[in-house]
């Protein structure tokens, strides 16, 4: 044999254990990723019904916020009115009470001065 026989041996040694590990090397990849994709399965599995669920919490949320939207506005028509009641009574009221109050002091400062 010659050298060059030694080498074309030598190449194809070389070519066939580096297909070998290339093989290898693909195998386990191919492995993994078959690995994470059923992982990714199994999260996706378990993610879904959490999802639905929060959907349906969401979805109760918004009736909720619908109502207390709806009381909200219920109390504040009775605010408006009982301020405007109030404002009613104040009229009513206070303008007979303040005339009444200036009747009585009148009404004890003469009294004082007929004394004296």
């Amino acid at each position: 044999m010659t050298v060059r026989d030694w080498a074309i041996i030598l190449a194809v040694v070389f070519w066939g254990l580096l297909v070998v590990t290339i093989c290898y090397v693909l195998a386990k990849v191919v492995g993994l990723l078959e690995e994470v994709t059923r992982d990714l399965r199994e999260t996706t599995d378990r993610i879904l019904p959490t999802l639905d669920q929060v959907t349906e919490t969401a979805t109760g949320v918004n009736v909720e916020l619908a109502r207390v939207d709806t009381i909200i506005a219920g109390v504040q028509s009775i605010t408006a009115t009982t301020d405007q009641l109030v404002g009613v009574v104040h009229a009513t009221v206070s303008n007979p009470l303040i005339k009444a109050a200036a009747f009585a002091a009148g009404t004890a400062r003469a009294t004082r001065k007929l004394r004296d």
